[in-house]
């Protein structure tokens, strides 16, 4: 399944449409603030995070040197109402980081930040099987983002909620709030973590081999 997740709106709002062949959804994030709340939704299905302060604890520097991980950036994940997981940013080690999804029926994502040049891709693990990658295009337009979800047919399913997973991550990587930009801005950006080797580069080219991020290869693109 591929995902395209396109902001809509910047500034004063944070705004987005979830578009894949098996679902729409549109979805906003917080005006002011990435810890507010979060919701995508459609004419069936809601899913709603909502921020949870983190222990006082949590934002000690440096606690991973005795070993001890801090959770920040809390979301309890709710679907139709009912309580269905939650989201956090995990800083376990030096230069160690990710985000983690976990959900109420058992399943744990793992999800790895990784920048290389002109993207910033997230590698998200099932276990240590990877399951999808986020691509996000650092060129754009007034402050709004484009975001790919390439996603194994195996996970499926829970293309709903890593589509949430998706705006929780844009909004609070890439959102500009409260800006008062117009025109086009182009970036290059290289991460330091000692999670890089999570991104193989041959990932979607094995498991979508007829897209890229703009579209269809250039073997289309030639015909």
């Amino acid at each position: 399944m591929i995902i395209k997740i396109t902001q809509t709106a910047s500034n004063v709002r944070q705004t987005y449409d979830i578009t894949s062949d098996a679902f729409y959804f549109s979805g906003e994030a917080g005006s002011f603030s990435r810890l507010q709340n979060i919701t995508i939704s459609n004419a069936d299905t809601t899913i709603k995070g909502v921020y949870k302060v983190a222990k006082w604890v949590n934002y000690i520097p440096f606690r991973y040197f005795f070993g001890w991980e801090n959770r920040t950036k809390i979301f309890s994940l709710y679907q139709n109402g009912e309580r269905c997981g939650s989201l956090y940013f995990s800083k376990h080690g030096f230069l160690k980081s990710c985000y983690v999804m976990t959900l109420d029926d058992g399943k744990t994502f793992h999800c790895y930040s990784i920048s290389k040049g002109s993207f910033d891709y997230v590698c998200i693990f099932d276990g240590e099987q990877q399951i999808a990658l986020l691509e996000t295009y650092l060129s754009v337009n007034d402050y709004k983002y484009t975001h790919k979800l390439y996603l194994l047919e195996s996970h499926d399913p829970y293309g709903e909620l890593l589509s949430f997973f998706a705006v929780y991550y844009a909004s609070d990587q890439f959102a500009q709030r409260m800006h008062m930009s117009k025109g086009s801005v182009a970036e290059k950006s290289w991460s330091f973590s000692r999670y890089n080797h999570k991104y193989d580069a041959s990932f979607r080219e094995t498991h979508f081999p007829d897209e890229n991020f703009f579209g269809k290869t250039h073997l289309f693109q030639q015909l």
